[in-house]
This record gives structure tokens, sequence and C-alpha cells, in this order.
């Protein structure tokens, strides 16, 4: 179960109760900042004075049926690493509403962002929120239809951004996992549109063969315990991130 650390109690934006509804079993674990343990290596990739961008797609099921689909972008250079995404999907369990998202995050060689951007629009009711980061505090400013509205919550020394039904964050987990241990890695994780903090619980299982971007690859199989929810990652030696699985809830996320 997730511990909250609300330190500006307001009310949230109604424009992102989507993320409550549709994938709610994401806003436990997806729409979050997540602290590494100290131990935790920083990767290569950070390492790399040679700026590396990653860009690709991700398709999004639920029950076997494409419902949309990720367009992401991640640039790892000597200065930090940048993010940017936009994700389309029909909320299959919401009137089908057209949902557009598009994401924009900066961190430093380690992950830990600097400040965090999520536009929304459903329907055409739009809304923001504005994060920002510092020491053990994470920031959040939402606007939408009312007054804007600001919180924060408690946050530990370093973190990463993975927000709900914004796919492409995963990716962090995945390099920030360290393949050379069996051990089981913990991550605190904090959930922007949710306002909440919590811990994941991180481990490899082994490797499998799967279906990903049109071919057969062998991939390790890492398991993802919330407490409240399993996601299932596959990634391979370069822990390039392929498949992304909600087995509770249908869900699976494909790299193209």
């Amino acid at each position: 179960m997730f511990m909250r650390k609300k330190i500006q109690g307001l009310q949230g934006n109604s424009n992102f109760r989507i993320s409550r509804g549709f994938f709610k079993m994401t806003a436990l674990l997806s729409f979050l900042v997540l602290t590494l343990s100290a131990s935790l290596p920083i990767p290569s990739y950070a390492q790399n004075q040679t700026p590396q961008r990653e860009e690709a797609r991700f398709d999004i099921f639920v029950d076997g049926k494409k419902i949309g689909q990720e367009n992401y972008s991640i640039v790892v250079s000597a200065s930090g690493i940048a993010a940017h995404s936009i994700i389309k999907f029909r909320d299959p369990g919401n009137r089908r509403q057209k949902v557009q998202m598009e994401t924009q995050t900066t961190m430093d060689s380690s992950y830990l962002p600097k400040t965090y951007q999520l536009r929304t629009n459903v329907d055409g009711q739009k809304g923001t929120i504005n994060g920002s980061f510092i020491p053990g505090e994470a920031t959040f400013e939402y606007r939408g239809s009312g007054n804007p509205r600001t919180r924060g919550l408690l946050v530990g020394d370093r973190c990463i951004v993975l927000d709900t039904n914004v796919f492409h964050h995963f990716i962090f987990v995945a390099r920030l996992f360290d393949l050379s241990t069996n051990k089981l890695q913990s991550i605190e994780v904090v959930i922007p549109q949710e306002l909440d903090a919590g811990i994941l619980k991180v481990r490899e299982i082994g490797l499998e063969r799967i279906s990903a971007g049109s071919k057969k690859r062998d991939l390790h199989h890492l398991k993802v315990d919330s407490g409240l929810l399993q996601i299932d990652l596959w990634v391979d030696d370069r822990q390039t991130l392929y498949k992304i699985a909600l087995p509770a809830k249908k869900i699976d996320v494909v790299r193209n």
C-alpha cells in the first residue's frame, strides 16, 4: 500500500480524473516520481558524453485490441536527460473519450527530475500539470477549467518520473535496474496526478523469448510489485524496453 506524504492539501483538478478511470491501475504506479536507493548505480547511458537519442513508438492494447499509441524521444547528453512524448488513445471504459497527452521531462544524469510538464486534452477539455523538484520535495501546479491549484509531496533524494498512461517512463525503470545482480531492488515512487507515494519492488525472473518489434527476442523479464499491482517489463541486454504488461487489467504495451 502506498503511503501518502502530502504537504499542500488542495483538491485535485477534475480534468485529470481520466487517470482514475481508464488505467486506474497505472495511477498506482504510473504517474510517479521514483526515488532509488543510493546503492543503485548511475547507468552507462548517463555516463556517456556523446549525446544519445532514442525514438520509438509504443502501441497500447486492452484485452487484445489496440486503443492507441505513444510516440516518444529520450535524449541523453553530458548536460542531462530530456524526454518528450505524445500519447493518443480512445478510453474504452469512459464513453470512448478521445484522449491526447503530451509530456516534457528534464532530468539530471541519474534521472532525477528537474522539471515536468503534462498537457491533456480529453474530448476538447484541456488541462496541464507543471512540476518542479528540489531536494526532498516535489511541487505541482494544476491548471484546468477552475482556478490554478498547487500541491506538493515530500520525496527522497533521488527520483525519476513515471507518469500515469505515459508508458515510456518505464524506460527509466529499465535503465536504472541493475541486471548484473539477482537481488531485489527497491524504488520509492511518487505519483503527481494522485499525489501519492510508496515503494516498488523490482526483480528479474529470467530470460524469455517473446514477440516484440515484429520479431522474436530473448529478453530479460522484470517483475515490478507495487504492493497492489504486478507489472511485467521485458528488456534486452542494453536495457531497451520492448514490452509492458499489466495482466490484471489485460493491458499490453508493445514497442513497434
